[in-house]
């Protein structure tokens, strides 16, 4: 008769925490980040300003997300993931309440960097990606992918509900709202029922593992990931962290352009405001196809290769967005570039933490967040800046596909490192790949 431990009784907590994280990632994709694109006309419009000025603005703000990352990073390591989730977003909620009396440019490049640059660093991916490695390791692909399916699901739902209150109630009262759904679910929901690890509960990542799931247990094992973590110091002195960097910098620079400008970008081929606020919406659920397929692929194989099918996509689908003159081609690039994001959003969250573990994940990001988001931040006002000279933007889209050519460059070459204490002339064997018996020699990155 097999006894039951304490620990297998308890219902695990894990799926309650990401359940939360996936309410909280829906409001902050779908009502923070792709906010801007859809108030950018609307703000040009109303103050006469051009889209290349009003962008700087959102350039602000991603700078100072990653100006701020050492110093979330440090904080969340001090105080834990959801103290830094709750103060992070009460600045959010001020950002969004004071651009409700927006007058002045000085106090559009306030409300976006200080308050939302901060206010996103402190309460936004960071620690929530965070909590999620917390809970869990072996599931971790599927726990991210529900993740950020989440926030896709958010662009998709809540980026023509803001289109359609600001052609009801105008921007600045659609700015208020978004404060008051900050407050409620991005500080109140997390303070109240998120942990920020299993440990805190006296439960273990991934729950219990019973007799039924050895199999997928076993599966996982097969997986790479680093036997040993590494410190943030550890981490940076390796060519690999530095590789992922460039990636992630190449990835998210190439997509600021197309996320920030595809409203406006929709309505210069003669969409209307609503049909190319709806095809954003849908360019960001079909992603959820990426981030979802990712997160059941991650069970089977390892993220490496899905990395570079991935890029491949965002390269393919980047190109035909250059393209693009007719409804019918917005449906076919956001079908292809749509997909090949939502799965690199997934990936690189996914990519730290199988190269150099969880342990000191908060701070390995923060100390890498200035490097991608100051890149990727020149990707929005470069694509405004082209438009503005141009007259169109097939040029910015033809520029992305070449970023994102490079960004594949760096992840082929960014190979998993061996961790210090494992370099010793012996060959190490932390996972095999699918397929491979080939061992790891020590000492290769």
């Amino acid at each position: 008769m097999n006894s039951i431990s304490s620990e297998e009784r308890k219902p695990f907590y894990g799926w309650t925490v990401l359940a939360v994280l996936a309410a909280c990632y829906f409001i902050i994709s779908g009502a923070l980040l792709y906010s801007f694109p859809v108030f950018l006309p609307f703000l040009c419009q109303a103050f006469g300003w051009s889209r290349a000025f009003v962008s700087l603005a959102n350039t602000a703000s991603i700078m100072i997300v990653g100006l701020a990352g050492p110093f979330a990073g440090m904080f969340i390591a001090r105080y834990g993931a959801r103290r830094a989730i709750v103060v992070g977003n009460i600045m959010c909620a001020l950002c969004f309440a004071s651009l409700g009396f927006l007058s002045r440019p000085w106090q559009l490049f306030f409300a976006y960097g200080a308050l939302l640059g901060l206010g996103a660093s402190m309460g936004g991916m960071l620690p929530v990606t965070t909590v999620a490695n917390n809970w869990f390791v072996k599931k971790r692909s599927l726990a991210l992918s529900i993740l950020f399916t989440a926030g896709g699901l958010g662009a998709l739902v809540l980026v023509p509900v803001m289109m359609q209150m600001i052609n009801r109630l105008g921007w600045r009262h659609t700015y208020w709202m978004i404060a008051a759904i900050t407050i409620l679910f991005l500080t109140i929901l997390p303070g109240l029922f998120i942990r920020n690890k299993p440990e805190d509960l006296g439960q273990a990542p991934d729950g219990p593992i019973r007799q039924s799931k050895r199999v997928t247990a076993a599966r996982a094992h097969d997986l790479y990931t680093t036997p040993v973590d590494f410190t943030a110091k550890e981490a940076m002195r390796t060519p690999a962290l530095w590789l992922l960097t460039a990636f992630a910098s190449a990835q998210m620079l190439g997509l600021q352009g197309i996320l920030q400008h595809q409203v406006a970008f929709l309505m210069d081929i003669g969409l209307s405001s609503t049909i190319a606020a709806n095809a954003m919406g849908m360019f960001a659920g079909i992603s959820i196809i990426g981030r979802l397929g990712i997160g059941f692929l991650g069970l089977r194989y390892n993220i490496r290769p899905l990395a570079i099918g991935t890029m491949l996509l965002l390269i393919a689908g980047m190109l035909l967005t250059a393209l693009t003159k007719t409804l019918a081609m917005v449906f076919v690039y956001s079908t292809i570039l749509g997909i090949g994001m939502g799965a690199s959003l997934v990936i690189v969250a996914n990519l730290y933490p199988v190269y150099f573990g969880k342990t000191h994940y908060p701070k390995i990001m923060g100390y890498t967040k200035p490097f991608i988001t100051i890149i990727s931040s020149l990707g929005s006002p470069l694509s405004g800046w082209i438009r503005d000279v141009t007259g169109h933007y097939t040029l910015a889209w033809q520029i992305s596909a070449i970023i994102f050519a490079l960004g594949l460059m760096f992840l082929i070459l960014a190979r998993p490192p061996v961790h210090p204490t494992l370099r010793k002339g012996k060959e190490v064997e932390p996972a095999q790949m699918p397929g491979s018996s080939a061992k790891m020699p020590a000492g290769t990155d």
